[in-house]
């Protein structure tokens, strides 16, 4: 399975776009970047990987950064899992019950790698974990229909939408759209690849996952989702282009901390590990920290 990076050799050196290889990590081409690798056809992606020459690097000599360095934004669908829409209701979380997709934005500096640690704020003590699906833009996107949106999609990606509930709830009470719960710095980690959308038999016969210092959390089918990627693109680019590079995750799953009745206790802490994954294809972690060394 083709596996794209945006990678930096630990010892020092420049971003650069990378195919995964079991341990090691090779370099396509200088100056190709991720969002226009996967714009290209099928045949001249694999011919470029499969032309990756050099010893590379091994895994554990290189930071794998987000997969698309500055993608010109970050849109999070919301409420898009039956369950957990009834979690949030629960919680106060939700007053309404949307009946198309709905979203938020969480801002391109908040971006954060694979293996990044991430400060727990200051008085923040409900911060929870939600691990997504995320697909990334090959190509601009404006008025396109559900039946063509597909064609659209480079690849997929995990995103760990980090949230501060308390201040969530706050704002959910105000109106305001999760400005500030889920936009502090280190709150959006992605990665750590990309695998093309010509991989992906079903995006939609997969499992997120989450662990957090070793022990399950959750394991979540993506066929629960409500709205599908055909239904995202359809819907917001009636009005808004999607742009190539945009990075898009397309809701939480079930089973957040926030939805246990010992959520006190699951709440991410410094000293935490969180591993957000989609099952067999790839594994996001983010190491939790104190506010001291944010």
């Amino acid at each position: 399975m083709l596996k794209l990076a945006t990678f930096a050799p630990r010892k020092g050196g420049a971003p650069m776009l990378g195919v995964v290889r079991e341990d090691r990590v090779l370099a396509l081409s200088p100056g190709l970047e991720m969002a226009a690798a996967l714009a290209l056809p099928e045949s001249v992606l694999r011919a470029l990987a499969d032309g990756a020459e050099g010893p590379g690097w091994p895994v554990d000599e290189v930071r794998f950064l987000p997969p698309v360095l500055n993608p010109p934004k970050i849109f999070c669908v919301g409420k898009n899992s039956r369950v957990h829409r009834q979690e949030l209701v629960r919680e106060g979380m939700l007053k309404e019950d949307p009946q198309e997709p709905t979203g938020f934005v969480k801002l391109v500096s908040t971006m954060t790698g694979d293996g990044d640690s991430v400060a727990r704020p200051e008085g923040i003590t409900t911060f929870d974990y939600e691990p997504e699906m995320a697909f990334v833009m090959a190509r601009r996107a404006h008025r396109v229909g559900k039946a063509d949106a597909r064609r659209y999609v480079g690849g997929i990606t995990v995103l760990n939408d980090l949230t501060a509930r308390a201040i969530q709830k706050r704002e959910v009470e105000t109106g305001t759209k999760f400005w500030t719960a889920k936009n502090m710095p280190g709150f959006c980690p992605v990665g750590p690849f990309v695998v093309p959308m010509f991989e992906v038999v079903d995006p939609y016969d997969l499992w997120l996952t989450c662990d957090v210092n070793g022990e399950r959390r959750l394991r979540v089918s993506t066929s629960e989702h409500i709205f599908r990627i055909e239904d995202i693109i359809g819907h917001f680019s009636r009005y808004m282009p999607l742009e190539q590079g945009d990075v898009i995750a397309t809701g939480a799953p079930r089973g957040t901390a926030i939805s246990q009745p010992n959520a006190a206790e699951l709440y991410l802490k410094p000293g935490d590990t969180c591993v957000a994954g989609l099952e067999g294809l790839m594994e996001l972690t983010t190491r939790i920290v104190g506010p001291d060394a944010g």
